[in-house]
């Protein structure tokens, strides 16, 4: 697998993206990462390092798309920047997945533009991998914030999309599809909801009905289907809730006294472990379901261990020949619904 990584735009690069990179090929021997960027600062960074040079090469460009830029006038007018030159090589030549912590606006617009959508696809899905609590089970959010304004044929295709990820991905042979919503009843929700519950249970899919924000890190369904805006909102909300119950739970652990310090020295390891599978690192992005390759969107704070996640990530879908895959099921979708 030859997966590009865009070495600039997120918070904390280049550092930690270069540190992801060397994470990534350190633990799969199979892999070669591209790092697309400033070849000065890159090669600096790299001094002293050691590494396998027949896998780790630089694509150079020397300008950076940042969070204040226009999304669509950053991709059209900033040409040799790390991102639009990274997706430009991804879709011209034989490279297999791109990875950026950069500008979330621009990154979709140039999967869009530039890799482009696969045929039928109106609009690409940014789609994250959620934990659950079931060990070892993940559920694939569709959609997380790429699209605020959704129709219902958008739903489905991105339901559709979702499904095939779960399938070809993770091995998932009928994958349950539910719709993310007010309540789970079937008339519930908004006029968006209300019609794209019915394309769902018109679609060639496994769809169990809505389901509530609560139960989205359950495991009940393995595709949660919604807007942008709703799953993005339900999916900061809940980042937000998590990272607030540890804090509250190191608050009360000080003020505790001896007993409460024990206790928790007890527990440390078995909270450690599940601090590390809620995560954002352990998630390290979410890909745009919907491009003809794999792009995938690291979070903007990512550290190395996020980045390695996002590139072996990367490189998971594209030996799972995921666009491909995409593109039979929309086929065999619309088939059904012609």
């Amino acid at each position: 697998m030859k997966i590009i990584l865009d070495c600039f735009g997120g918070d904390n690069c280049p550092d930690s993206a270069i540190d992801g990179a060397l994470l990534a090929i350190e633990e799969d021997k199979s892999l070669n990462v591209t790092l697309c960027g400033d070849e000065k600062i890159i090669n600096d960074y790299l001094a002293g390092k050691e590494y396998d040079k027949s896998r780790l090469s630089i694509l150079p460009a020397f300008d950076v798309i940042t969070n204040d830029d226009s999304p669509t006038l950053a991709i059209r007018r900033k040409k040799d920047a790390s991102m639009t030159v990274g997706l430009k090589t991804l879709a011209q030549e034989d490279y297999d997945g791109f990875v950026s912590s950069g500008n979330t606006g621009a990154l979709l617009v140039g999967a869009s533009l530039i890799v482009k959508r696969i045929d039928g696809v109106q609009r690409c899905s940014l789609s994250p991998v959620l934990p659950t609590m079931i060990d070892g089970k993940g559920t694939i959010l569709v959609d997380s914030g790429a699209n605020v304004d959704c129709t219902a044929e958008m739903l489905r295709d991105f339901a559709v999309m979702g499904s095939a990820y779960m399938k070809s991905v993770c091995g998932i042979e009928n994958p349950k599809v539910g719709l993310l919503n007010n309540g789970t009843e079937e008339e519930k929700g908004n006029a968006l909801t209300k019609l794209a519950h019915q394309a769902l249970k018109n679609s060639d899919i496994n769809f169990v009905g809505n389901i509530e924000a609560r139960d989205m890190f359950t495991g009940v369904v393995d595709v949660i289907v919604s807007d942008g805006f709703a799953g993005n909102v339900a999916l900061k909300s809940a980042e937000g809730m998590g990272k607030v119950i540890f804090k509250m739970l190191k608050k009360y652990i000080t003020e505790g006294g001896l007993r409460a310090k024990i206790g928790y020295l007890l527990l440390k390891p078995h909270l450690k472990k599940l601090k590390g599978i809620m995560s954002s690192d352990a998630v390290g992005g979410g890909v745009f379901l919907g491009a003809n390759k794999i792009v995938v969107k690291a979070h903007g704070a990512s550290n190395g261990v996020a980045f390695k996640n996002a590139i072996l990530r990367a490189s998971e879908m594209a030996q799972a020949h995921l666009p491909e895959k995409i593109k039979v099921a929309l086929s065999k979708n619309a088939e059904e619904n012609a």
